[in-house]
């Protein structure tokens, strides 16, 4: 990385710091409650089952991209698991560090069982991680112009729906999304690095060979 990019870096996850403290002294933010209140009012009978399946959204896309590329694009799979792993035990680990209660049910409805701790959401974490992965591999991997970017708008959508999905059930607060989407993005910037010099080094090893 250049130092620019470096220095960039370095202020995201200071930023994230902050919001980190702040989610330790505040067990919601300003607007978290009135979010959750607008998302739980909305009134169409199919949503909750939608929201319930949103998180396991991530894990189809997962397999969907195994599909895809097993075996000829093996190499490039392997990036994806060691990233949402480390989401995963990043965003438990923040969560005993930071320890903001769940949302509570005088505040919202809890609409699905929910246990330990809030901050960050490790689900819209995972998903982040997953999901940008897939949508920065999308114009390598495609190459219908069309196709990508139904495939990079299918994974946003994927993204935002499981924030979405886990705010609407009652299992975070907004701030909870947020946090989980910053994790996301500091742990996938540097699993993209990986990948670009793990590729580079493949492709001089592959025209060496030829």
């Amino acid at each position: 990385m250049s130092r620019r990019a470096i220095a960039v870096y370095a202020f995201f996850i200071v930023l994230f710091g902050v919001l980190c403290y702040f989610a330790n002294r505040f067990d919601y933010f300003p607007g978290d409650v009135s979010i959750s209140s607008r998302l739980q009012g909305i009134d169409f009978a199919g949503l909750k089952p939608i929201m319930q399946f949103a998180p396991y959204a991530v894990g189809l896309a997962v397999l969907v991209s195994l599909r895809l590329w097993l075996p000829s694009r093996r190499w490039e799979v392997i990036f994806i698991a060691p990233a949402a792993s480390a989401a995963g035990i990043a965003s438990w680990l923040l969560k005993e560090l930071v320890g903001r209660p769940r949302p509570d049910a005088e505040l919202v409805q809890l609409l699905a069982g929910t246990h330990g701790l809030s901050f960050p959401s490790g689900h819209v974490a995972c998903a982040t991680v997953i999901g940008g992965f897939l949508f920065y591999l999308v114009p390598k991997l495609v190459k219908t112009p069309s196709a990508r970017w139904l495939l990079r708008a299918l994974l946003v959508v994927i993204i935002l729906a499981i924030g979405a999905s886990r705010i609407y059930l009652g299992a975070h607060w907004a701030s909870d999304v947020a946090g989980g989407l910053a994790l996301g993005g500091l742990l996938l910037y540097p699993a993209i690095v990986l990948y670009n010099k793990y590729a580079a080094k493949r492709g001089t090893r592959n025209a060496g060979a030829a």
